[in-house]
Order: structure tokens, then sequence, then C-alpha cells
């Protein structure tokens, strides 16, 4: 598989095959919300960087490198992901198998590359590898992906190169869910994109359950309705919805932020040709047309609620305190 065998992210698959022509030394650090897909752009940055004639597309796909990278027979590749029997992965296994083995030629390939998954890494195995990361041998690579950078050591921050994945559009959600569930009919394609978040794997998780809940729709339904709410309403009501979909907490928070972004379009380009709810567009547009004492601004500090949010359940704070506190700010911003 080349780069372009992977929909999205044109503008970061070009930057990583530049790099891996390169073959420089370096830290690397993906980052994007979990199902972004980061992982198969690591293993592609990988692979580049073994196979013996990459170009501008990334691994030929055909040398004995790439062979090697493809059956998992290469020694010049270590990955660390999530571990079979512990929640996270120990500092022994990093000192033992990344930070030894750093320091060791490659044996086939012209770089020796480590793919680490730092959703995995606790404060203590971040540490060990500190070192690694700031004087990596002249053929070391190290490919680290995180969904929250967050919980990632400031001192690690500071040594890589990060490279934020970029937000999906509709088209590329549905090439990609049509790619994973090439049988299931368009309108079932579309549901499950639309409900998505713009995050690949849940539309491919959506479309695989079929499933018959639509969490934008009932998002748009309570940031439409919240200007006339009570204070009751919130706390009861909207914040029951909210606990729902708790599971899939990241993703009501970003059809929130979905939304907010619509409406601050509509407000500046009432003609604007797209917005992110198109399925909801004439909704939308009376809820501009009805609350005019809405500003950029406010949407802003509604905004800055939800990520808040997303910050305290990061950090496992109770959900429900959490959504009602947002919920709230986000109901006096917006009320009439």
């Amino acid at each position: 598989m080349a780069f372009s065998k992977l929909t999205g992210q044109k503008q970061i698959k070009l930057r990583l095959a530049a790099e891996a022509r390169r073959r420089g030394s370096g830290a690397y650090m993906l980052s994007g919300p979990e199902g972004m897909g980061k992982r198969m752009l690591a293993e592609e940055f990988a692979k580049a960087l073994m196979c013996s004639d990459a170009g501008s597309d990334g691994a030929c796909g055909v040398c004995s490198n790439c062979k090697y990278f493809d059956n998992y027979t290469t020694p010049d590749v270590t990955r660390v992901y999530e571990p079979a029997e512990t929640k996270m992965v120990k500092v022994d296994f990093i000192k033992d198998n990344v930070v030894a083995e750093s320091y060791l030629k490659p044996q086939f390939a012209r770089t020796k590359t480590f793919i680490i998954d730092f959703d995995y890494l606790g404060v203590e195995s971040q540490n060990a590898l500190l070192k690694s990361l700031e004087e990596p041998r002249k053929d070391v690579v190290f490919i680290l992906t995180s969904s929250n950078t967050d919980s990632v050591l400031d001192t690690v921050m500071s040594r890589v190169t990060e490279i934020k994945l970029d937000p999906y559009s509709d088209e590329e959600l549905e090439q990609i869910v049509k790619e994973n569930c090439p049988d299931l009919e368009d309108s079932k394609v579309k549901a499950a994109v639309y409900n998505s978040g713009r995050i690949p794997g849940k539309a491919i998780a959506l479309a695989r359950e079929d499933s018959g809940v639509s969490i934008r729709h009932e998002i748009n339904s309570i940031m439409i309705a919240i200007p006339d709410s009570s204070y009751i309403d919130v706390l009861e009501d909207y914040c029951e919805v909210l606990a729902g979909f708790k599971d899939d907490a990241k993703i009501a928070a970003s059809a929130i932020l979905l939304f907010l972004d619509d409406v601050a379009r509509l407000i500046n380009y009432p003609d604007c040709h797209k917005i992110n709810n198109e399925m909801d567009r004439d909704a939308i547009e009376n809820f501009v047309a009805a609350n005019k004492q809405i500003t950029t601004l406010k949407l802003g500090r509604c905004s800055e609620a939800v990520n808040i949010f997303l910050r305290a359940i990061e950090v496992n704070s109770n959900f429900d305190s959490s959504a009602s506190a947002m919920l709230l700010r986000i109901h006096e911003e917006l009320k009439k």
C-alpha cells in the first residue's frame, strides 16, 4: 500500500513521503482523536522509511524491505501498541525493547523505526524515552501517536514534531465507509458519516452496527431548543439526553461544535453554500433567523465550554457534572 491508497490527509501524506525520502533522524507525533487513522498513517510512514525505493507516494511495495515490512519479519521496525495483559505499557518493556534497541544499527533498511502509541504510556514510560527522543541516532526515527496530547509530558512534546491530522470531508468519509462496508446502502452510508463527528473509525463502526441512533440529530434538536428553554429543561431533560451518549461523549461534543460552527457561518455568510449539518440546514437557518441575540462572540464562549468539557472527560472527571456545566454555560450564552 502507498499513501495514495489511504483516503484523506493529502497534505500530511505529502509531508510524510517527503520526510521518508529525506531519511533524516527525528521524532514525530501524529495527533488526533481516536479513530482518525493515526496508526495507518504511522504504519505507511514507517514502511516508506524502510523502503529501498521510496517516492512521492511513499513505499514502492515491491522491494525486499517492503515485503519484510508487510510480513512483519523485519527487525528494523518496532511497534509498541496496546499491551495484551496490562492496561499500560510497562517501563521495563520500553527500556528493553525501545531504548536499548534504538542504539543498535538497522540490519536491512537504512532506517530503524519505532512506532509507539502514547495512549498506552504512563509518565514513567514516557520519561524513559526522553533521552532517546532528544538525541536519536542519525538512522533512527520515532513515530509516535496520541489521541490526547494533554496526557503527553511537555518534555516529550518539546522533543517531537507534532503533526495534527486534518478533518475529513463528508466525501472522504463516505469513501472510507464504502471501502469497509461495500454492500451498505447509500442512505446508511450517509447516516453513518453524518453521525460520526468527522471521525472515520466511528463512521465505520456506525455503518457496521447499522445504528438507528442519530447523535447529531439529537444534539441539533437540543441546541435549537436551548434559547427558549429553562434551567430546569437543561438540567433535567438535556443532561439526561447527553448522559445517554456517555460512551460517545466525544462524538456528542463534536456534534455541538459542528452545530456552533454552522450557526457562525450562517450569521456571517447567510448564503454560504455548505455547512456541516446539511441534513438539518433548514432547521438551523430558522434557528439563526429566530435568535438575533446570538453573536459570534457568544458562540466562541460556547465552544470554549465544550472544550472544557472535553478536557474534563479526558481526565475522568465526573461526566454528569461536567456535562451539566457545559450545557448551562451554553444556555447562558444563547438564551433569549
